[in-house]
Protein backbone atom coordinates (compact mmCIF):
# COMPACT_ATOMS: atom_id res chain seq x y z
CA UNK A 1 0.00 0.00 0.00
CA UNK A 2 1.59 3.43 -1.23
CA UNK A 3 1.86 6.31 1.79
CA UNK A 4 1.80 9.71 1.62
CA UNK A 5 3.16 12.31 4.06
CA UNK A 6 0.35 14.50 6.61
CA UNK A 7 2.61 16.89 8.16
CA UNK A 8 -0.13 18.84 9.60
CA UNK A 9 -3.29 18.19 11.79
CA UNK A 10 -6.30 17.65 9.23
CA UNK A 11 -8.65 19.85 11.49
CA UNK A 12 -6.76 23.00 11.63
CA UNK A 13 -3.01 22.79 10.44
CA UNK A 14 -0.97 22.73 13.15
CA UNK A 15 2.23 20.88 13.82
CA UNK A 16 1.61 17.47 15.56
CA UNK A 17 3.78 15.11 18.28
CA UNK A 18 3.73 11.59 17.94
CA UNK A 19 0.96 9.57 19.77
CA UNK A 20 1.63 5.82 18.63
CA UNK A 21 3.94 3.60 16.63
CA UNK A 22 3.50 0.57 14.99
CA UNK A 23 -0.19 0.22 14.78
CA UNK A 24 -1.08 -2.97 12.56
CA UNK A 25 -4.41 -4.17 11.90
CA UNK A 26 -4.77 -7.16 14.03
CA UNK A 27 -8.52 -7.52 12.89
CA UNK A 28 -9.07 -7.67 9.32
CA UNK A 29 -5.47 -7.69 7.95
CA UNK A 30 -4.55 -5.08 6.30
CA UNK A 31 -0.88 -4.34 5.40
CA UNK A 32 1.68 -1.71 7.13
CA UNK A 33 2.55 -0.71 9.94
CA UNK A 34 1.63 3.09 10.98
CA UNK A 35 1.87 6.10 12.83
CA UNK A 36 -0.29 8.29 14.54
CA UNK A 37 0.36 11.79 15.49
CA UNK A 38 -1.41 13.91 18.02
CA UNK A 39 -2.36 17.61 17.12
CA UNK A 40 -0.37 20.20 19.46
CA UNK A 41 -3.44 23.11 18.63
CA UNK A 42 -4.80 24.78 21.06
CA UNK A 43 -8.16 23.17 21.74
CA UNK A 44 -7.69 20.54 18.75
CA UNK A 45 -6.36 17.26 20.03
CA UNK A 46 -6.74 15.21 16.55
CA UNK A 47 -5.35 12.01 15.95
CA UNK A 48 -3.93 11.58 12.98
CA UNK A 49 -1.96 8.81 10.57
CA UNK A 50 1.24 10.37 9.46
CA UNK A 51 2.24 8.45 6.64
CA UNK A 52 -1.28 7.58 5.47
CA UNK A 53 -2.19 5.34 2.38
CA UNK A 54 -2.53 7.41 -0.98
CA UNK A 55 -6.37 8.06 -1.85
CA UNK A 56 -6.50 6.03 -4.88
CA UNK A 57 -4.87 2.86 -2.45
CA UNK A 58 -7.26 3.00 0.43
CA UNK A 59 -9.64 0.61 -1.42
CA UNK A 60 -6.69 -1.97 -0.74
CA UNK A 61 -7.39 -1.65 3.36
CA UNK A 62 -10.99 -2.72 2.84
CA UNK A 63 -10.25 -5.99 0.94
CA UNK A 64 -10.61 -8.02 4.68
CA UNK A 65 -13.65 -5.57 6.21
CA UNK A 66 -17.21 -5.75 6.51
CA UNK A 67 -19.48 -7.17 3.95
CA UNK A 68 -22.67 -5.46 2.85
CA UNK A 69 -25.10 -8.57 3.55
CA UNK A 70 -28.82 -7.85 1.49
CA UNK A 71 -31.88 -7.47 3.68
CA UNK A 72 -32.98 -10.59 5.68
CA UNK A 73 -36.52 -11.36 5.34
CA UNK A 74 -38.72 -11.87 8.79
CA UNK A 75 -42.15 -13.84 9.63
CA UNK A 76 -44.49 -11.59 8.78
CA UNK A 77 -46.04 -11.14 11.88
CA UNK A 78 -42.55 -10.17 13.84
CA UNK A 79 -41.85 -8.10 10.71
CA UNK A 80 -45.01 -5.93 11.62
CA UNK A 81 -44.71 -6.27 15.16
CA UNK A 82 -41.43 -4.88 15.11
CA UNK A 83 -42.52 -2.44 12.31
CA UNK A 84 -45.27 -1.15 14.90
CA UNK A 85 -42.61 -0.74 17.66
CA UNK A 86 -40.60 1.62 15.69
CA UNK A 87 -42.86 3.82 14.53
CA UNK A 88 -44.64 4.12 17.99
CA UNK A 89 -41.19 5.09 19.57
CA UNK A 90 -40.47 7.26 16.25
CA UNK A 91 -43.92 9.17 17.31
CA UNK A 92 -43.59 9.53 20.82
CA UNK A 93 -39.94 10.39 20.59
CA UNK A 94 -39.46 12.81 17.63
CA UNK A 95 -42.86 13.37 16.54
CA UNK A 96 -43.64 11.88 13.09
CA UNK A 97 -47.24 10.72 12.66
CA UNK A 98 -47.42 6.89 10.93
CA UNK A 99 -50.67 5.67 10.32
CA UNK A 100 -52.23 4.28 13.35
CA UNK A 101 -49.58 6.28 15.54
CA UNK A 102 -51.91 6.32 18.89
CA UNK A 103 -52.22 2.39 19.11
CA UNK A 104 -48.27 2.27 17.95
CA UNK A 105 -47.49 4.43 20.93
CA UNK A 106 -49.09 1.82 23.27
CA UNK A 107 -46.63 -1.03 21.20
CA UNK A 108 -43.50 0.86 21.85
CA UNK A 109 -44.21 0.87 25.60
CA UNK A 110 -42.37 -2.16 25.23
CA UNK A 111 -38.99 -0.37 25.25
CA UNK A 112 -39.16 1.20 28.58
CA UNK A 113 -37.77 -1.62 30.07
CA UNK A 114 -35.17 -1.52 26.94
CA UNK A 115 -33.35 1.69 26.88
CA UNK A 116 -30.39 0.55 25.05
CA UNK A 117 -32.69 -0.57 22.13
CA UNK A 118 -34.35 2.88 22.22
CA UNK A 119 -31.23 4.39 22.19
CA UNK A 120 -30.34 2.36 19.17
CA UNK A 121 -33.37 2.99 17.07
CA UNK A 122 -32.77 7.00 17.50
CA UNK A 123 -29.42 6.47 16.08
CA UNK A 124 -30.95 4.29 13.30
CA UNK A 125 -32.54 7.73 12.29
CA UNK A 126 -29.69 9.63 12.85
CA UNK A 127 -32.22 11.33 15.32
CA UNK A 128 -33.94 13.04 12.25
CA UNK A 129 -36.76 14.99 13.37
CA UNK A 130 -39.65 14.58 11.10
CA UNK A 131 -40.17 16.73 8.04
CA UNK A 132 -42.53 14.71 5.18
CA UNK A 133 -41.18 14.79 1.56
CA UNK A 134 -37.69 16.02 2.46
CA UNK A 135 -34.47 14.57 0.85
CA UNK A 136 -31.89 12.75 2.86
CA UNK A 137 -28.46 12.10 1.87
CA UNK A 138 -26.92 9.05 3.81
CA UNK A 139 -23.38 9.44 2.98
CA UNK A 140 -21.32 5.59 3.53
CA UNK A 141 -25.13 4.04 3.66
CA UNK A 142 -23.61 0.91 3.80
CA UNK A 143 -26.30 -1.88 2.88
CA UNK A 144 -29.17 0.80 3.64
CA UNK A 145 -30.88 0.15 7.00
CA UNK A 146 -30.43 4.23 7.84
CA UNK A 147 -32.44 4.96 4.87
CA UNK A 148 -35.24 2.02 4.48
CA UNK A 149 -36.05 3.92 7.70
CA UNK A 150 -36.26 6.97 6.79
CA UNK A 151 -38.15 6.20 3.94
CA UNK A 152 -40.79 4.63 5.96
CA UNK A 153 -40.89 7.23 8.01
CA UNK A 154 -41.47 9.53 4.71
CA UNK A 155 -38.32 11.02 3.56
CA UNK A 156 -37.16 10.90 -0.12
CA UNK A 157 -33.71 9.02 0.71
CA UNK A 158 -30.82 8.67 -1.62
CA UNK A 159 -26.92 6.84 -0.57
CA UNK A 160 -24.07 7.22 -1.35
CA UNK A 161 -20.98 4.63 -0.70
CA UNK A 162 -17.18 4.31 -2.56
CA UNK A 163 -18.55 0.46 -2.45
CA UNK A 164 -20.52 -1.37 -5.18
CA UNK A 165 -21.40 -3.86 -2.81
CA UNK A 166 -23.01 -1.31 -1.03
CA UNK A 167 -24.92 -0.01 -3.98
CA UNK A 168 -26.65 -3.90 -4.65
CA UNK A 169 -27.18 -4.97 -1.08
CA UNK A 170 -29.10 -1.42 -0.71
CA UNK A 171 -30.79 -2.24 -3.81
CA UNK A 172 -32.13 -5.39 -2.25
CA UNK A 173 -33.85 -2.81 -0.47
CA UNK A 174 -34.87 -0.63 -2.49
CA UNK A 175 -32.54 2.33 -2.01
CA UNK A 176 -31.32 4.17 -4.52
CA UNK A 177 -27.13 4.42 -4.28
CA UNK A 178 -24.79 6.04 -6.16
CA UNK A 179 -21.23 4.53 -6.04
CA UNK A 180 -18.08 6.77 -5.65
CA UNK A 181 -17.48 9.33 -2.98
CA UNK A 182 -19.84 12.35 -1.69
CA UNK A 183 -17.70 14.78 -4.21
CA UNK A 184 -17.57 12.40 -7.64
CA UNK A 185 -20.79 12.65 -7.43
CA UNK A 186 -21.48 16.44 -8.14
CA UNK A 187 -24.63 17.27 -6.87
CA UNK A 188 -26.45 20.46 -7.63
CA UNK A 189 -25.95 23.06 -4.42
CA UNK A 190 -28.57 23.29 -1.87
CA UNK A 191 -30.26 19.86 -2.87
CA UNK A 192 -31.19 17.92 0.61
CA UNK A 193 -32.98 18.77 3.47
CA UNK A 194 -30.53 16.68 5.56
CA UNK A 195 -27.12 14.97 5.51
CA UNK A 196 -26.09 12.01 7.41
CA UNK A 197 -23.45 9.60 7.99
CA UNK A 198 -22.30 7.16 10.63
CA UNK A 199 -18.67 6.16 11.26
CA UNK A 200 -17.36 7.97 7.46
CA UNK A 201 -15.65 11.44 8.54
CA UNK A 202 -12.74 9.33 9.93
CA UNK A 203 -12.30 7.42 6.65
CA UNK A 204 -11.75 10.79 4.30
CA UNK A 205 -8.78 12.53 3.37
CA UNK A 206 -9.52 16.19 3.30
CA UNK A 207 -12.62 16.03 6.42
CA UNK A 208 -12.78 19.67 6.49
CA UNK A 209 -13.38 19.68 2.58
CA UNK A 210 -15.76 16.58 2.85
CA UNK A 211 -17.76 18.86 5.28
CA UNK A 212 -17.77 21.26 3.23
CA UNK A 213 -19.80 19.55 0.33
CA UNK A 214 -22.05 17.91 3.18
CA UNK A 215 -22.44 22.41 3.69
CA UNK A 216 -22.58 22.89 -0.02
CA UNK A 217 -25.56 20.33 -0.59
CA UNK A 218 -27.78 21.33 1.92
CA UNK A 219 -30.81 23.60 1.87
CA UNK A 220 -31.13 26.66 4.21
CA UNK A 221 -32.09 25.41 7.46
CA UNK A 222 -31.20 21.54 6.77
CA UNK A 223 -29.43 19.49 8.67
CA UNK A 224 -25.94 17.65 8.86
CA UNK A 225 -26.18 14.30 11.39
CA UNK A 226 -23.03 12.24 11.80
CA UNK A 227 -21.61 10.22 14.48
CA UNK A 228 -17.66 9.30 14.51
CA UNK A 229 -15.26 7.92 17.61
CA UNK A 230 -14.08 9.75 20.37
CA UNK A 231 -10.47 9.70 20.89
CA UNK A 232 -11.31 11.23 24.69
CA UNK A 233 -13.25 7.92 25.40
CA UNK A 234 -13.21 5.92 28.04
CA UNK A 235 -12.37 2.89 25.87
CA UNK A 236 -9.44 4.94 24.42
CA UNK A 237 -8.49 5.36 28.03
CA UNK A 238 -8.45 2.21 29.02
CA UNK A 239 -6.77 0.43 26.15
CA UNK A 240 -4.46 3.00 24.58
CA UNK A 241 -3.01 1.66 21.32
CA UNK A 242 -5.37 -1.58 21.26
CA UNK A 243 -8.38 0.88 21.42
CA UNK A 244 -10.56 -0.81 18.47
CA UNK A 245 -11.44 3.17 16.88
CA UNK A 246 -8.42 4.07 16.41
CA UNK A 247 -8.53 1.19 13.38
CA UNK A 248 -5.46 1.95 11.12
CA UNK A 249 -4.90 2.39 8.00
CA UNK A 250 -8.84 2.56 7.68
CA UNK A 251 -9.26 5.59 10.36
CA UNK A 252 -6.86 8.42 8.75
CA UNK A 253 -8.04 10.82 11.72
CA UNK A 254 -10.21 10.49 14.92
CA UNK A 255 -11.76 13.51 16.07
CA UNK A 256 -11.99 14.95 20.04
CA UNK A 257 -15.08 16.96 20.62
CA UNK A 258 -12.45 20.22 19.89
CA UNK A 259 -11.41 18.87 16.78
CA UNK A 260 -14.63 17.89 15.34
CA UNK A 261 -16.33 21.08 16.53
CA UNK A 262 -13.24 23.44 14.64
CA UNK A 263 -13.69 21.14 11.86
CA UNK A 264 -17.20 22.05 11.44
CA UNK A 265 -16.84 25.16 12.03
CA UNK A 266 -14.29 25.63 9.31
CA UNK A 267 -16.16 23.88 6.92
CA UNK A 268 -18.63 26.77 7.57
CA UNK A 269 -21.35 24.89 10.06
CA UNK A 270 -23.00 25.63 12.41
CA UNK A 271 -22.78 23.57 15.59
CA UNK A 272 -26.46 23.09 16.87
CA UNK A 273 -24.89 20.23 19.10
CA UNK A 274 -22.35 18.30 20.05
CA UNK A 275 -22.00 15.34 22.78
CA UNK A 276 -20.73 11.37 23.10
CA UNK A 277 -22.81 8.27 23.71
CA UNK A 278 -22.14 5.06 24.95
CA UNK A 279 -24.29 3.16 22.72
CA UNK A 280 -21.58 1.43 21.33
CA UNK A 281 -19.68 0.77 24.03
CA UNK A 282 -20.13 -3.11 24.57
CA UNK A 283 -19.08 -3.19 21.56
CA UNK A 284 -15.78 -1.71 21.15
CA UNK A 285 -14.98 -3.37 24.29
CA UNK A 286 -15.03 -6.59 22.98
CA UNK A 287 -13.77 -5.48 20.32
CA UNK A 288 -10.53 -3.87 21.83
CA UNK A 289 -10.51 -6.79 23.47
CA UNK A 290 -10.40 -9.29 20.67
CA UNK A 291 -7.12 -7.09 19.08
CA UNK A 292 -5.97 -7.93 23.09
CA UNK A 293 -5.93 -11.58 21.96
CA UNK A 294 -8.96 -12.39 24.03
CA UNK A 295 -10.62 -14.22 21.64
CA UNK A 296 -14.12 -15.48 23.61
CA UNK A 297 -14.75 -11.43 23.62
CA UNK A 298 -18.35 -10.47 22.59
CA UNK A 299 -20.02 -7.22 23.15
CA UNK A 300 -23.08 -9.51 24.92
CA UNK A 301 -20.72 -11.09 27.50
CA UNK A 302 -20.74 -9.70 31.09
CA UNK A 303 -17.71 -8.14 30.73
CA UNK A 304 -18.53 -6.20 27.88
CA UNK A 305 -21.65 -4.88 29.22
CA UNK A 306 -20.10 -3.81 32.90
CA UNK A 307 -17.81 -2.01 30.82
CA UNK A 308 -21.26 0.24 29.03
CA UNK A 309 -22.79 0.65 32.66
CA UNK A 310 -19.60 2.19 34.09
CA UNK A 311 -19.43 4.62 30.59
CA UNK A 312 -22.83 5.30 31.19
CA UNK A 313 -22.58 6.10 34.98
CA UNK A 314 -19.24 8.06 33.92
CA UNK A 315 -21.05 10.63 31.40
CA UNK A 316 -22.94 12.30 34.37
CA UNK A 317 -19.64 13.35 35.58
CA UNK A 318 -17.83 13.43 32.40
CA UNK A 319 -20.01 14.17 29.11
CA UNK A 320 -16.86 13.33 27.18
CA UNK A 321 -16.50 10.03 28.27
CA UNK A 322 -18.74 8.66 25.52
CA UNK A 323 -16.93 5.99 22.65
CA UNK A 324 -18.93 7.95 20.18
CA UNK A 325 -19.18 11.70 19.19
CA UNK A 326 -22.59 12.85 17.94
CA UNK A 327 -22.75 15.99 15.83
CA UNK A 328 -25.66 18.10 14.25
CA UNK A 329 -25.05 21.32 12.68
CA UNK A 330 -26.57 23.65 9.77
CA UNK A 331 -25.67 25.42 7.06
CA UNK A 332 -23.89 29.17 8.25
Amino acid sequence: MRTRRVPACTACGASGTMFYDGLADSLFGAPGRWRMMRCNGDACGLLWLDPAPLPEDLALAYEGYYTHAPAVARPFAVHTLWRWVREGHYAAHFGYAPRGAAVKRLFALALTARPRLAEWLDDLIMRLPPRPGGRVLDVGCGEGRTLEQLRDLGWQVEGVDFDPRAARSAGTRGIPVRVGTLADQQYPGSCFDAVVHRHVIEHVPDPVAFLAECRRVLRPGGRLALLTPNAKSLGHTRFGAAWRGLEPPRHLQVFTPDSLRRAAETSGLRVEALDTTAGGAAFIHAQSRLMNGDRAASPNDAVARRFEHEERRLLARDPWAGEELWLTATPA
